[in-house]
């Protein structure tokens, strides 16, 4: 049977909080989604100790001992969402491992994704609560496209030990060209379903994801090799033709300026 992201949403609300705020060592089913739009909190997840602070967004996974207080006193606001996400049966942030905070970019974009969540969420129509699943996936996603630290937790998983036999080939692979049909045959899936689990668990699609190796790849092979342009472009699996336009477009430029100004740096 083919294994899809399922989400359900217990409650998303905001919330202005004080001294009185205290959650101690509670263990739930279900993850916390909170972004921190004015003040600070003090949080400890299974012994780490935070301080998040306006402006950040932190995921608090199902199944983590989560102690919770006011950050000295002072008051603070939060959106928050909590809610569930199960892969195959299994939670996925057991199977996805994250960083718990990240920095947003544009606060005040977020703050409007939230403010639909909410009223989607408290909706009456028929199609409020897919609304409402919408916005979580995608507040989800920038969750994990942003963090600086994500990886798969091998469980036994099939989705997991299948996307851990494609990351191995495509880094093994890199050089050829790669298609979403042949990676989706090396694990037996449809190739919409394997977009699927590949961008719930990697943050990326796999041509976006194949592209961002191939990138960092060059850029390594630019500053710690005496290759020439054609030859990095060939070895990351990119038509020299195009690499000069491919490279600037990720990296903002030129593989030749990107090698020069690294030099000049360590100069």
């Amino acid at each position: 049977m083919q294994e899809e992201l399922q989400t359900g949403i217990l409650v998303s609300s905001f919330g202005e909080l004080g001294e009185a705020w205290t959650h101690l060592h509670i263990k739930d089913d279900f993850n916390r989604l909170y972004f921190m739009v004015d003040g600070r909190c003090s949080i400890s997840v299974d012994g780490l100790s935070l301080t998040p602070a306006s402006g950040q967004l932190i995921l608090l996974p199902a199944g983590a001992e989560i102690s919770a207080t006011s950050y000295n006193g002072e008051n603070f606001a939060k959106y928050f969402c909590h809610f569930t996400a199960t892969i195959g049966g299994s939670r996925l942030f057991d199977l996805l491992h994250t960083a718990p905070v990240i920095e947003v970019e544009d606060t005040l974009l977020l703050a409007e994704q939230f403010q639909e969540l909410n009223r989607c969420f408290s909706g009456e129509g028929i199609t409020s609560i897919l609304r409402a699943k919408t916005v979580l996936n995608q507040l989800l996603c920038y969750f994990i496209e942003k963090n600086p630290s994500v990886s798969l937790h091998d469980s036994g998983h099939p989705s997991i030990q299948s996307m851990t036999r494609v990351l191995e080939y495509i880094d093994h692979h890199l050089a050829d060209k790669l298609s979403v049909e042949e990676l989706a045959r090396l694990v037996h899936f449809h190739p919409h379903y394997f977009i699927q689990v590949f961008r719930t668990m990697m943050g990326y699609s796999p041509m976006q994801y194949i592209a961002k190796l191939r990138f960092e790849r060059a850029s390594t092979l630019l500053l710690s090799t005496k290759l020439n342009i054609n030859e990095i472009a060939e070895y990351v699996g990119i038509h020299p033709e195009y690499f000069t336009k491919f490279f600037k477009h990720h990296g903002g430029v030129s593989p030749t300026e990107y090698r020069n100004q690294s030099k000049a740096a360590i100069e």
